[in-house]
């Protein structure tokens, strides 16, 4: 017996216009204009896709192994959120402790995939020195290593996609970018000093991305000569950034943002904390204390350590505080990663059908999220 097709009414989230949609998941199978009045429609938009997450919802994935309910705690807990994409983080840690910790991720991501596309490594090989280093610990970073990340994509059973990396730092520091790139790993620059020349040989050895441009950065820099300024004057395609009103001031954020374009990826920076409140929460072996206003802060060295935003507010506050349309943060949030990734991934027939229905007024609210043409959370609308 065939399955019923389901059929989705809403405003496309670029265009205003009448979508009728329809389900044959995991794919759409019908995209056309409807006759209804778009004013009285949700609207609908791609999956959000976070490539930075270190844990969410109460559940960090950088200390101790993970139990299943723990992992699908935090996968539900995104797509509450709408994001029908994520990368787990891995921020350094000691070496000898990622011999338990990525297989054991490998294995309930094997297991239950859920919304996680795979995993990002941010460290071991990142810059040491104060500034550069952030909240990761010094002492746990490591010169670049290609035999090493060769061991830990088999350990992620290939669900390596993303590694962030310092590639100026250590003489073998573009072979690992050449040796990623090779194995299908996006290799990010970030907690790096990389400028001029060794920048731009790290791009022609195929790095595509800077994480979280503006942090991982001393406060004290020269005024043109910069990790900051040469990034924004290079080639490099992409540069993610954590718009939350924290990591980097509005009028700073409003700066690079209009310097990169539409090189501009959205992303959370998320740690436990994230969907919670305030209080005390675990990133790996640190204590985060997170205030009434989400700013979290490691109680040992003062330093901000991750974020607290989620994926759907993100969206809506970065509009305010980037002064610009939410369609376009959308983007920034949703196809935009989706495309570094690789990933076709957007409102098109024959794609997976992956996506958010919400309004923006009179505030913002997500509605429901599907998941490859399933829908994996509803919540009614206010006075329905």
């Amino acid at each position: 017996m065939s399955r019923q097709v389901v059929v989705v009414e809403a405003r496309h989230y670029r265009t205003g216009e009448a979508l009728l949609v329809e389900l044959d998941p995991p794919f759409y199978r019908r995209i056309a204009l409807s006759r209804r009045d778009p004013e009285g429609l949700p609207w609908i938009a791609p999956g959000l896709v976070d490539i930075q997450v270190n844990g969410f919802g109460g559940v960090d994935l950088n200390g101790r192994a993970l139990d299943r309910c723990e992992w699908r705690r935090l996968c539900e807990s995104l797509l509450a959120q709408g994001c029908t994409h994520f990368l787990a983080t891995v921020i350094t840690r000691p070496a000898e402790s990622y011999r338990e910790l990525l297989p054991s991720m490998r294995d309930l991501w094997k297991e239950q995939p859920v919304n996680c596309v795979g995993f990002h490594l941010e460290g071991p090989f990142l810059r040491r020195e104060d500034g550069y280093v952030g909240v990761h610990d010094p002492k746990w970073v490591l010169p670049a290593d290609p035999d090493w990340l060769l061991w830990a994509q088999e350990a992620c059973g290939g669900g390596c996609r993303m590694i962030t990396a310092a590639p100026e730092a250590s003489d073998r520091g573009l072979e690992l970018v050449r040796v990623a790139v090779e194995g299908g790993i996006q290799v990010a620059v970030g907690h790096s000093g990389a400028m001029g020349h060794e920048l731009a040989r790290a791009i022609e050895a195929g790095a595509s991305l800077w994480t979280h441009l503006g942090n991982g950065l001393p406060h004290l820099l020269p005024k043109w000569e910069n990790p900051l300024m040469h990034m924004l004057g290079s080639r490099l395609p992409y540069a993610s950034v954590i718009a939350d009103g924290i990591h980097l001031p509005p009028h700073a954020l409003r700066a690079v943002a209009r310097a990169l374009g539409d090189r501009l990826i959205l992303v959370t920076d998320a740690i436990a904390a994230a969907g919670m409140g305030a209080g005390s929460y675990r990133l790996g072996d640190r204590w985060v204390e997170v205030d009434e206003a989400g700013r979290a802060v490691d109680v040992a060295s003062g330093r901000l350590a991750g974020s607290t935003l989620t994926p759907f507010v993100g969206v809506f506050r970065a509009a305010t505080l980037l002064e610009r349309p939410w369609s376009e943060c959308w983007e920034a949030f949703s196809v935009r990663p989706a495309r570094w990734l690789s990933l076709r991934h957007g409102l098109e027939v024959g794609v997976e059908a992956s996506f958010c229905l919400f309004r923006d007024q009179p505030e913002p609210r997500l509605l429901a999220t599907f998941l490859r043409g399933e829908r994996v959370f509803s919540q009614e609308e206010k006075g329905a």
